[in-house]
């Protein structure tokens, strides 16, 4: 879902036990439980704020040590100090917030909110922090410079600071009701557009970011050139990949897809046809696509389809060429109810598949860590079924461990702990409530995880709070 570039050391392991799979802490370095240690504020929520109640995706920047959490609730990105576990402020520049709602219109309507992910890439103009990418529910991608536009935690609420551009991958839906009930508006176009622009990836050898809209809709990828931030008349589009199935030549936006309305849309942005760059086809992707990942020993980008074809058990992950813009592989996960929606990579070039359960179907928890270390293609080797269900998962080279935030385990929302050297379910933490995001950090190894108004927040829990977990 993003990029976890840190350097992987691999450490031999030790298995002292004859069944594994029922023997939690065999061949680890370290035993003990996992637990929550203390919980931070989120800015303009706590103490007297709007509660906190809907994020999307967490991501921790080990170089500046900071943690960034997509807030909808405030329409901003909450900054976090990992270094003293304290908030710094925020982000905010426009973005959509948590839209109302839902076709049964109680509930937040996911596919088009935002922020929903974001990606750190160094600084276009001299400063420490970097420049900040953010994709939004109006499926546009939004870009600041961290070094000017971080707003402290008592900032005016109605401060909001974007120093590049805002960038768009496709259109804004102009109709939520009509998306909603899933009719079509006299004019004939498509109420809900191309739907959110949803998860991140970045290639720090090219310097490329990798956008998903990835609801859907039907979904396709974006290429941008992270050394142009500013993307005067997007010009920082380096192609996109509609995931529809099809081969041949490609225009720019392939039949099917949401053509210019003729009427306002609801949010602001500029309409994306046509976008500048290359456009290519990718696999027939029915039921959208997730979490997204570079693969430094391939070069190549990591996408998580979560349905290829009419049968919702086969899915892949597929894998992308970021200077040709095209489909180079496929890694299938056929016939296993997975759904990929989430990806890590840890030692050895293993790639950690998190598995969802999308649109009802209530397949088995199940994850599965595929060897990627050859370009297009690669065999599952270890296949677990004590986690699953899960929305974005993390590999921490501090411990060697990848985490996963399970929200839809059969008992509730659970912290899942695998040991990447020996690929060894190791425990299942509770969490509570939609704890369905979470980030790492290397250095001291706590685990941060957002969740609502929950008695684990302590002083914060009518307001919600990002908890703090880790190994006693």
């Amino acid at each position: 879902m993003n990029s976890r570039m840190l350097a992987l050391a691999i450490i031999p392991a030790a298995i002292g036990c004859s069944t594994p799979d029922n023997c939690p802490l065999c061949g680890t370095t370290q035993s003990g439980a996992y637990t929550a240690i203390a919980a931070m504020q989120v800015p303009q929520a706590s103490p007297f704020g709007k509660p906190f109640a809907v994020w999307d995706i967490v991501v921790h920047d080990p170089l500046q040590r900071r943690l960034y959490v997509t807030d909808r609730s405030h329409a901003a990105i909450a900054v976090y100090d990992t270094k003293t576990d304290t908030p710094i402020g925020q982000v905010k520049g426009g973005f959509v917030g948590s839209v109302c709602c839902e076709p049964d219109r109680a509930s937040n309507y996911n596919e088009l909110s935002g922020p929903n992910a974001t990606i750190v890439t160094p600084s276009t103009t001299g400063g420490k922090l970097g420049n900040l990418w953010v994709s939004d529910g109006d499926s546009t991608v939004k870009v600041f410079d961290l070094d000017k536009d971080t707003l402290p935690v008592d900032h005016n609420d109605g401060t909001a600071s974007q120093t590049f551009a805002t960038i768009p991958m496709g259109l804004p839906a102009f109709s939520i009701d009509d998306c909603g009930r899933g009719s079509t508006p006299v004019n004939g176009a498509n109420a809900c557009g191309d739907f959110r622009a949803d998860e991140m990836a970045y290639d720090p050898e090219h310097q490329i970011v990798l956008v998903s809209n990835g609801d859907p809709g039907p979904p396709f990828v974006t290429l941008l050139n992270a050394k142009n931030p500013v993307c005067l008349n997007n010009s920082c589009v380096l192609g996109q990949i509609f995931f529809d199935g099809l081969t041949g030549p490609c225009t720019n936006r392939p039949a099917g897809y949401a053509a210019p309305p003729t009427n306002t849309p609801l949010f602001a942005g500029t309409p994306a046809a046509p976008l500048p760059g290359i456009c290519a086809h990718g696999p027939n992707a029915q039921n959208g696509i997730g979490g997204s990942i570079y693969n430094l020993a391939t070069h190549r980008f990591l996408v998580s389809t979560s349905q290829v074809g009419p049968d919702p058990k086969n899915g892949e992950v597929t894998e992308i060429n970021p200077l040709t813009v095209s489909v180079t592989g496929n890694f299938p996960l056929t016939g296993l109810g997975c759904q990929p929606a989430a990806l890590a990579i840890g030692p050895k070039n293993n790639l950690l598949v998190g598995c969802a359960n999308r649109e009802g179907e209530a397949f088995y928890p199940s994850t599965f860590i595929m060897d990627v270390s050859t370009q297009g293609k690669g065999p599952i080797i270890k296949s677990i079924f004590d986690v699953g269900r899960v929305d974005e998962v993390w590999y921490n080279d501090g411990d060697k461990r990848f985490y996963l935030a399970a929200r839809d385990m059969p008992n509730g929302s659970v912290l899942g702990v695998i040991d990447a050297i020996t690929n060894l379910w190791l425990q299942n933490v509770p969490t509570g409530g939609n704890a369905h995001g979470l980030a790492v950090d290397p250095i001291n190894n706590h685990i941060y995880i957002p969740i609502g108004a929950n008695a684990r927040c302590g002083r914060y829990s009518a307001e919600g709070c990002i908890t703090i977990y880790a190994q006693q």
